[in-house]
């Protein structure tokens, strides 16, 4: 299967249009739909639902597309992992971050190395923990940077003092401009939006001395960025760590920490008994350097 044609494919599926493709790709369109045409004939399932106007991927299509995407990034990380026998490392580092005031230590962090290694890039991607994991678990990032508590069974970690406050961001015109912080029990009485990790969920109902089942939830997020907008809407308070809101801060809305206050720090992640290529295997032993770290 020639990885040309995976190309097209995943290309023909990007657009939705033979002709656009056809474009994008610099071929002319009766070649890219012979390409097409002979794929199927040679997996022996249709892939598209061709009509006048657009295409749509059968149920196997689809499946083709996800593992045709696969296969297209392991050849790409393949060649770049045979090329770093040059002289000039080069490759792509890829790291899963979580939203939180980590992100300002990484960018610092690319800086520095980006001065030793020039030619070396980075892919992130940004989930929360759990998608993260996936991902990691999947092969599909080589690193990630998570916010604790961790599962550790299978992840080699290095723990990093990067710091969180965990707090409610609500409306403005719900509370005093006085108002520093809320108690917990003035957090029970609010609708919240919470996280939806159940290992997340765990600790707050620990910390809360309450079952989740207590609380009233309207919805559970995985990353911050819309469930700011349903708190803007007047939908319920966000529960979230502090640098969940900082990073992108709204008109209109607060973050008021916990009191007592709770606190939650940062982990490096890689998978155990996995070897990276050259340029990761660098990053990961020289993060003490990038991020302060506990010993």
């Amino acid at each position: 299967m020639d990885l040309r044609v995976l190309m097209s494919f995943v290309t023909v599926c990007r657009l939705g249009n033979i002709t656009r493709a056809a474009e994008a790709l610099y071929i002319s369109q009766p070649a890219l739909t012979r390409q097409i045409q002979e794929l199927e004939q040679e997996l022996g399932c249709q892939l598209l639902v061709r009509s006048t106007r657009s295409l749509s991927l059968t149920e196997n299509g689809y499946l083709f597309m996800l593992r045709a995407q696969e296969i297209l990034d392991l050849a790409k990380q393949a060649k770049n992992e045979l090329s770093e026998n040059g002289d000039i490392l080069h490759g792509v580092i890829r790291v899963g971050i979580v939203e939180s005031k980590i992100m300002d230590y990484f960018a610092d962090a690319v800086v520095q190395f980006n001065k030793k290694y020039p030619h070396v890039q980075f892919e992130v991607y940004s989930a929360d923990g759990d998608d993260l994991k996936r991902n990691l678990d999947e092969n599909k990032l080589d690193m990630a940077l998570l916010i604790e508590p961790v599962e550790s069974a299978k992840y080699t970690k290095i723990p990093i003092e990067v710091t969180e406050k965990w707090g409610l961001v609500i409306r403005e015109e719900e509370v005093s401009p006085k108002k520093k912080t809320l108690s917990y029990e003035e957090i029970i009485e609010r609708t919240l939006i919470l996280p939806r990790r159940y290992i997340i969920l765990s600790e707050i109902s620990s910390w809360f001395k309450v079952p989740e089942s207590k609380f009233k939830v309207i919805a559970y997020h995985n990353l911050a960025s819309n469930a700011l907008i349903m708190v803007e809407k007047g939908l319920g308070s966000l529960l979230c760590i502090e640098g969940s809101f900082t990073n992108r801060p709204r008109e209109g809305l607060r973050f008021l920490p916990l009191s007592p206050e709770r606190t939650t720090s940062h982990v490096a992640v890689r998978k155990k008994n996995r070897k990276l290529s050259k340029p990761c295997e660098i990053f990961w032993a020289d993060i003490e350097q990038y991020f302060p770290v506990r010993k």
